[in-house]
């Protein structure tokens, strides 16, 4: 979890000399912000003028959103393909948020679901059973290679994901 603070806030309505985001567009504000525009509106401009008064130095944090369409996101986030993500995505960076209008509220939260690369997302891994060895450490991997190394352990087939087919066999124990 990583702190979040009323200083550390963009505001849509900021934006408004750009390009003006409805509330019935987002779908989510932060870490991850979702917009999804009436398809009637170009997902393109919207992201470019987005982007635009994010970097124009007069919209408050606005360093700290970067605006995407869903198929430009970074590989590594493993988050374009599904139907269910809308197809324009913002990342904040650490610790900051995004809210649609300014209001008196002066508090402190926290929050979950920023970039992985951030040292903050990550997480610990325990496992305990007859396939890991006992006191073993392993180096860091993503949380994407799970699902394969469950599947293995369980000796199912399964669906095709974007782990690596490989993981289980650096991690479990030799098959008896």
């Amino acid at each position: 979890m990583v702190g979040t603070c009323d200083k550390k806030t963009i505001f849509l309505d900021d934006l408004a000399p750009w390009i003006r985001i409805p509330e019935s567009w987002v779908t989510y504000y932060y870490p991850v912000l979702s917009i999804l525009p009436p398809t009637s509106v170009s997902y393109s401009e919207v992201v470019a003028k987005m982007n635009a008064g994010l970097a124009s130095g007069k919209v408050e944090n606005g360093d700290y959103l970067r605006m995407y369409l869903k198929e430009d996101l970074p590989e590594r986030l493993h988050y374009s393909d599904s139907s269910r993500i809308p197809p324009i995505v913002g990342l904040v960076d650490e610790g900051f948020s995004v809210e649609q209008a300014r209001t008196n509220n002066k508090e402190c939260a926290g929050a979950h679901g920023y970039d992985n690369a951030f040292f903050s997302m990550r997480t610990i891994f325990v496992a305990h059973g007859p396939q890991f060895q006992r006191g073993r450490k392993i180096p860091s991997f993503v949380n994407i290679e799970i699902y394969n190394l469950i599947t293995s352990i369980l000796k199912l087939k399964g669906a095709p994901n974007n782990g690596s087919a490989s993981f289980p066999n650096s991690v479990l124990l030799p098959s008896a």
